[in-house]
């Protein structure tokens, strides 16, 4: 059972991440009128920032572990994606030309 709990820690944590990105990402969406809109931006980063921190304060050790693990694992495959890119791209160019 402790292992099911930690794979499901993870994927809240893969989860977590992916919902902390897009409300980051809030900042680009509403730049033409972040006036207006910059208390739903910082609402909206401060409110999963805020769940992170009290989902990994609630867990025991092992579960905020793989919580932790659940974030890293997703950050680092998101920003892997924008080095992986342009040489992806290069590469679908070249076959494309052959």
């Amino acid at each position: 059972m402790t292992l099911v709990l930690q794979v499901a820690a993870a994927a809240l944590g893969v989860w977590l991440s992916i919902r902390m990105i897009a409300a980051l990402y809030l900042v680009l969406d509403f730049w033409y009128a972040i006036g207006r809109y910059y208390p739903r931006v910082i609402s909206g980063i401060a409110g999963w920032a805020a769940l992170i921190g009290v989902t990994a304060w609630l867990l025991p050790p092992p579960y905020r572990t793989a919580l932790g693990f659940g974030l890293l694992a997703f950050l680092l495959f998101y920003l892997s994606l924008f080095v992986l890119r342009y040489p992806l791209l290069r590469l679908l160019a070249q076959k494309r030309e052959q």
